[in-house]
């Protein structure tokens, strides 16, 4: 039962490690661009706005033609790309309200989808302690937690594309922003892998309980 605890621990802690990854970030850079510009302010200084990190194209630096910059005599870099934290100067630019609503919506649905996720997986746990793997029960749990990964591959996409309109919204020429969203090809597939546990598990109940009417 101590074995069986830990590993309930080590579910939590990886998945709320996965959430502080995604999350801790923004919030301590807002905390710190909240209190640079309170000091700002006090100090009778310029108000910044807040830090935006973005992937730009990095042409309108380069040296030559056609966003191209030499480096040293025998190198020539092309397609040039910056990630860099970007700080707005300007309070007249600015997101549409929405866009930020909808941007800090889906960073928390992500969130509660994980913690979910972590939820169910437990459950499982509990199930296979308990000899009650094949049960209608512990099945629909898996399959609950296939439907999960299956929602957050989509939430995360869209709460990227919705990232990205709220950072072309905010910075402008002679900055051209990069769009990096990406599809979470490794959840989805982690999804198909539940949902064919799920189906092994389901075989496996009918199986049994054949066995069982045939004794």
């Amino acid at each position: 039962m101590k074995k069986v605890r830990a590993l309930q621990i080590l579910v939590y802690i990886v998945f709320g490690l996965f959430v502080f990854q995604n999350m801790a970030a923004d919030v301590w850079q807002g905390f710190k661009d909240g209190y640079n510009d309170g000091a700002a302010a006090t100090n009778g200084a310029a108000r910044f706005g807040p830090t935006l990190k973005a992937t730009i194209d990095g042409s309108f630096i380069s040296q030559k033609n056609n966003g191209e910059m030499k480096v040293g005599e025998n190198y020539t870099l092309k397609d040039i790309i910056i990630n860099s934290d970007i700080v707005v100067n300007n309070d007249n630019i600015s997101a549409a309200w929405p866009l930020n609503a909808i941007e800090i919506g889906l960073l928390l649905v992500t969130a509660v989808i994980a913690i979910r996720v972590a939820q169910l997986i437990n459950k499982v746990i509990i199930n296979i302690v308990n000899g009650t793997l094949f049960e209608p029960q512990c099945i629909k749990l898996i399959k609950s937690t296939g439907i999960l990964l299956l929602l957050f591959t989509l939430v995360d996409y869209i709460e990227q594309q919705v990232s990205y309109q709220v950072l072309i919204a905010k910075l402008h020429m002679p900055l051209k922003i990069i769009n990096t969203s990406a599809f979470n090809f490794g959840t989805l597939i982690f999804a198909i892998l539940v949902f064919i546990l799920a189906e092994a598990f389901k075989q496996g109940a009918r199986l049994k309980e054949e066995q069982a009417l045939t004794i």
